[in-house]
């Protein structure tokens, strides 16, 4: 894979780069910018097909140069040493992140993740999605890419009625479609979805109280959804 490095912090440059001969032996390393503008004269040069690129940089923000980019085709991995609020952005659209500095067996499984991204135009839709949440006014409208057996689905925060837990796999209800498995674990969104939005019921249980209808201890310490599912309560 044709590659780039967009970083303002020369050491961390570098660092990236002796980890990539090391790391990243299907990599080739093409060029490496300190801001947004030489990032964007080096995008255009090479047409890279990944792009190792800095959060926050002298000119602006790694964001702010996909922005203005526009069509993206390449695939992203952002690094950063700030865990902020962007880092759950980057999470809600299912992108790969680095926080600086860099691990070894992390940045190994970064790039296995993009490299099993064969459609550039599912990279296009989670890198879509971020910009959205970036300039999204509430959690309610943020989109969250999700990942099941067929690809991947985008729907927004508001849309989720409830999380189940299923071993190591997530079913989401989402309203109006059948429900969806994903192959990661319930705690991973209890962490990343709003905690006054989504109450952990039970430990195998996520709500959305935007959909709660009734607690019913009649049935047993049930929680009633308004789309008739019933949710066990733990004592």
């Amino acid at each position: 894979m044709k590659t780039l490095i967009i970083d303002d912090n020369l050491n961390a440059q570098e660092f990236l780069e002796d980890l990539l001969k090391v790391c990243g032996k299907d990599l080739t390393l093409l060029g490496k910018a300190s801001n947004i503008r030489e990032g964007k004269k080096l995008i255009a040069a090479w047409d890279p097909e990944l792009v190792f690129l800095d959060v926050e940089m002298p000119d602006g923000t790694g964001f702010d140069l996909l922005q203005q980019i526009g069509d993206i085709n390449f695939k992203v991995i952002f690094t950063t040493a700030h865990e902020k609020y962007a880092i759950k952005a980057i999470k809600y659209s299912a992108l790969d992140y680095l926080l600086k500095p860099i691990d070894s067996n992390e940045l190994i499984a970064a790039i296995k993740k993009v490299q099993a991204i064969e459609e550039q135009k599912l990279s296009q839709l989670k890198i879509n999605s971020l910009l959205q949440n970036l300039g999204a006014n509430s959690t309610q409208t943020q989109k969250i890419v999700l990942r099941d057996k067929y690809g991947l689905q985008v729907t927004t925060v508001q849309e989720i009625i409830h999380l189940e837990a299923d071993d190591c796999y997530t079913k989401f209800f989402i309203k109006d479609q059948a429900p969806i498995v994903v192959s990661k674990p319930l705690k991973e969104y209890e962490a990343l979805l709003p905690k006054e939005q989504f109450f952990r019921c039970h430990k195998s249980h996520l709500v959305n109280l935007d959909y709660l209808l009734r607690y019913d201890k009649k049935e047993g310490n049930m929680i009633i959804l308004k789309n008739g599912n019933q949710v066990p309560i733990s004592r």
